[in-house]
């Protein structure tokens, strides 16, 4: 075998091997993204319940809706948001291939397949709405601390 072949199948066996690789990460992450626990994710976080609890959590300080108003909007904003659902699906896809190894997809999917998991996955969204509720206020006021300067920056010319 000359060194030219031996180059050339070295160049073709590692485009194959990382052709193989990168299908197997997709189809880890497929599975990732199919596992029970996190289609519930999706589905509560895209719920009339769930899209009212993440309106409420942003409503700014001294904003009050009747429970009527906050029902009719999360009724209004997750039959709108339905619509994102595949695409939220590929792109969770899609960044899980790409950022995670096989074996950390192949550890995600064994720990949120598992009870524990599971339990925690069923968490996640009510504890990022209470944390994220609890900064609102701060955040927004933050933003209204910056946004002269954010605004001064965007103005510059290049």
């Amino acid at each position: 075998m000359t060194l030219k072949t031996l180059v050339a199948s070295l160049i073709l066996a590692i485009g194959f091997s990382h052709s193989a690789l990168a299908a197997d990460n997709q189809a880890l992450a497929e599975e990732y993204v199919k596992l029970p626990d996190v289609q519930l994710m999706m589905d509560n976080m895209f719920s009339p319940e769930g899209m009212a609890a993440q309106v409420a959590a942003t409503l700014p300080p001294g904003v009050t809706v009747t429970e009527d108003q906050l029902q009719r909007i999360g009724v209004v904003m997750s039959g709108a948001m339905q619509s994102l659902r595949p695409k939220l699906e590929q792109q969770m896809i899609d960044s899980s291939a790409d950022l995670f190894s096989a074996e950390e997809l192949s550890a995600l999917i064994d720990f949120y397949g598992s009870e524990h998991g599971s339990a925690i996955m069923g968490k996640m969204q009510p504890f990022m709405q209470q944390t994220m509720g609890a900064l609102s206020a701060d955040m927004q006021r933050v933003t209204l601390h910056v946004t002269p300067e954010l605004a001064k920056i965007l103005q510059e010319t290049n």
